[in-house]
């Protein structure tokens, strides 16, 4: 699996923890609720770092 495709499948998996944070918010703990926020964010900011690094990398070989 390229990066470039473990980068999206890392940031749906996060896209999609934070939509069950927002809509089961009236249904959860708050400490479960921040867990899963947290979680999300964490696994967003991963997944963009990926894709990130993956530019960078098509970038400089397309340059040379």
């Amino acid at each position: 699996m390229t990066l470039a495709k473990r980068g999206y499948l890392v940031l749906t998996l996060g896209i999609i923890l934070l939509a069950i944070s927002f809509f089961a918010t009236s249904s959860l703990d708050f400490t479960l609720w921040a867990i899963l926020f947290f979680a999300s964010m964490g696994s967003c900011t991963v997944g963009m770092i990926m894709l990130i690094v993956h530019l960078i990398k098509e970038m400089k070989n397309n340059a040379s």
